[in-house]
């Protein structure tokens, strides 16, 4: 088996683990990893929070055949995944806004691990979508460096990632684990949870530094959520570049408007509401359809978890960042 399948034995996680449903939780771990052209000393990948489900796709996703015009999106959830989907697709297809309208989002841009973390409707196989699907593929994931695939790190295709501040990051999962998968706990439970590294895709910093330090920056593009919402338009400009494209300041201006939040959060195309109706439809949770909280696109802030983290907890997460990130040049990457 080229995975470790690793039990969590954090006694809070034990305890609580069914009344939150996050019963199948588990910690995952390659066993090969010396492809990835990472830059760290010494590095050794930490297990990765995900779900049993993911057996079921482990050696898929790592055998994948990966084509050189490929477009991958990543980063560690609610760091701005969406909005960027949207730019780099729009951006690659000469800002087809009709087609990107008529076609959802998530069938232009397959998340590719998402039959690994949770049950889908009968027929839906992501995994099998990417492989099928006509190139350029577009292609999202949120997997650390250590479990994408073999051939990534050998064909080099285009890579985007975004990374976005650990407490808007934390309090953003919290909101989307309750909607999409369900979760019963606290957000104070789920923050605390996310600090043991027990939410799925963690070890948080990890999975930045991680994509921060591979030797291979000339086809990847780190993006951050809130220099995106200081100045779009220089984010616009480059992204263009990366993908050898030029375009107008109108039309940069019009693309700006069209991924305003106002403009994203109406846009049936990528606010993703039958995804929620679905879970909600399936978790009982039906009144919840019109609660705010439970939109996918919820209010696109930079600062909102000041309103809604208790001070003491917004200190711990400074801590917890404090303890995880050694190197002064890796906490530019969490400090804003």
């Amino acid at each position: 088996m080229a995975f470790e399948y690793i039990a969590i034995n954090d006694p809070v996680y034990r305890s609580t683990c069914v009344e939150r449903n996050q019963k199948d939780y588990v910690l995952v771990k390659p066993k090969v990893y010396n492809k990835v052209p990472i830059t760290l000393p010494n590095w050794e990948p930490e297990p990765c929070c995900l779900n049993t489900r993911y057996k079921k796709q482990d050696q898929r996703v790592k055998d994948m055949v990966v084509k050189p015009d490929d477009v991958w999106m990543l980063s560690y959830p609610k760091s701005g995944t969406t909005w960027c989907q949207e730019m780099i697709w729009l951006i690659c297809n000469d800002l087809d806004y009709e087609k990107a309208a008529s076609v959802k989002l998530n069938t232009r841009f397959p998340f590719l691990d998402l039959g690994g973390i949770r049950d889908l409707p009968p027929g839906l196989d992501p995994v099998k979508e990417v492989e099928s699907i006509a190139s350029p593929r577009f292609i999202k994931s949120h997997l650390p460096v250590a479990l994408l695939p073999d051939q990534i790190w050998e064909v080099k295709p285009k890579m985007v990632y975004v990374r976005r501040n650990p407490k808007s990051v934390a309090v953003s999962y919290y909101h989307h684990s309750v909607s999409l998968h369900d979760y019963k706990g606290t957000m104070d439970q789920f923050v605390r949870s996310f600090m043991k590294e027990l939410e799925f895709f963690s070890p948080y910093h990890r999975h930045v530094i991680e994509y921060h330090n591979l030797d291979c920056q000339h086809n990847i593009l780190h993006l951050c959520y809130e220099d995106m919402k200081k100045d779009l338009k220089s984010t616009l400009q480059r992204v263009s570049s990366f993908f050898n494209k030029s375009y107008t300041d109108e039309q940069l201006n019009d693309l700006a408007q069209h991924l305003s939040f106002d403009m994203m959060k109406e846009n049936n195309s990528v606010n993703r509401k039958e995804w929620v109706k679905f879970q909600l439809e399936q978790t009982n949770r039906t009144d919840k359809l019109g609660d705010p909280d439970y939109l996918f696109i919820r209010r696109g802030e930079t600062d909102g978890w000041r309103r809604e983290l208790d001070p003491e907890l917004s200190r711990e997460l400074e801590e917890w960042t404090d303890r995880k990130v050694d190197n002064p040049n890796h906490m530019k990457l969490f400090v804003y």
